[in-house]
């Protein structure tokens, strides 16, 4: 990997780039040009990086047709060039998993695991490829800054979805709490690791969640179907004493920035930033009208985006955008570093 020209980089700037929902069968899609042009120090590819759960797929899942959709992707030559000089940290949806809107119960997760690692490139001696599921911790140095990076693994121990009756709100999918107190999204050893990674020094922290964490409204998949395990997380980030701590999610075919005020019942004493980035090639188009209290702006994102949090070590900010398939920035939000 030999990176873009250091020349053509802000030396006090940071970029971390991310999006999720990847089409791999349009190749030519410009977002990736336009992820190219923004020049980010890393690309986190945060769920649905491909579509594998394709009608054949469901009918006889396999290793190969994991693979095949994997190749796909590998083999678009504006990927190519991304990842020839971007390092790229990725996680799973339920898509690239192998089972829509799946969970523990898919039969083939630890097949699917292996090929997710041999595709991102894992080496063999990193700790996930020692444990079940495939969370893991990066990390990236510039301007005198640690960044730590957390990519969470929202299915592979996840419980079993509620599934409340269709209605006037919910007219497709409706998805109920589920409020067991066994009921996880991250299972146990991940939240311990989670605790553990939090206690680390950092000067930054993103944390990765291929589902909405924040926003808590609409009918789909979110933190918020699993409340308790919503509320722990919050909670765990503000007992750990972390600071500058940015959520990253996908998943919608939408985008938008979310926003929990840190004098809630969590224990948070600043601000938490969820910033949804979806589609990067995927359909798009959805969620005009719906409700998102959370949301900084007046309206979501409804055309192919990615993600871009761009930290300036010499004004101590962040600035949290959305951009277009050009690079244009959609939505943003500047946020003063603590």
């Amino acid at each position: 990997m030999v990176g873009f020209n250091a020349t053509a980089l802000h030396a006090d700037t940071v970029r971390v780039a991310f999006g999720s929902c990847a089409d791999a069968d349009q190749p030519d899609h410009p977002i990736w040009n336009a992820l190219y042009q923004a020049q980010p120090d890393a690309l986190l590819m945060i769920g649905d990086n491909v579509y594998a759960d394709s009608p054949d797929f469901r009918s006889s899942p396999s290793r190969e047709g994991l693979e095949t959709e994997y190749a796909k992707l590998g083999a678009t030559p504006a990927f190519q060039r991304l990842r020839d000089v971007v390092p790229i940290y990725a996680t799973w949806d339920d898509h690239d998993y192998g089972l829509n809107d799946g969970g523990k119960e898919f039969s083939l997760k630890d097949v699917s695991q292996q090929v997710f690692f041999d595709f991102w490139r894992v080496p063999s001696d990193r700790p996930e490829r020692q444990t079940p599921g495939i969370y893991a911790e990066r990390w990236l140095s510039k301007a005198g800054l640690r960044i730590q990076v957390l990519l969470l693994d929202t299915r592979y121990f996840r419980s079993a979805l509620t599934v409340d009756p269709p209605d006037g709100r919910c007219p497709v999918r409706n998805y109920g709490t589920s409020l067991a107190d066994e009921a996880t999204i991250l299972g146990r050893a991940q939240w311990q690791w989670l605790k553990e990674r939090l206690g680390e020094p950092a000067d930054v922290r993103v944390i990765a969640s291929s589902v909405q964490v924040v926003s808590d409204e609409h009918c789909w998949e979110r933190w918020g179907v699993f409340p308790k395990e919503r509320a722990r997380l919050f909670r765990m980030i503000a007992r750990s004493g972390a600071r500058n701590v940015f959520l990253v999610s996908g998943d919608r075919h939408l985008g938008e920035i979310s926003k929990l005020p840190g004098d809630g019942d969590f224990g948070l004493d600043y601000p938490l930033y969820d910033i949804t980035s979806s589609p990067l090639s995927a359909r798009s188009g959805f969620g005009k009208g719906e409700v998102n209290g959370y949301r900084v702006g007046h309206d979501n994102v409804r055309v192919s985006n990615f993600g871009v949090i761009e930290i300036d070590t010499v004004k101590k900010q962040a600035l949290l955008s959305l951009r277009d398939r050009t690079g244009e920035t959609l939505v943003h939000t500047s946020v003063f570093l603590r």
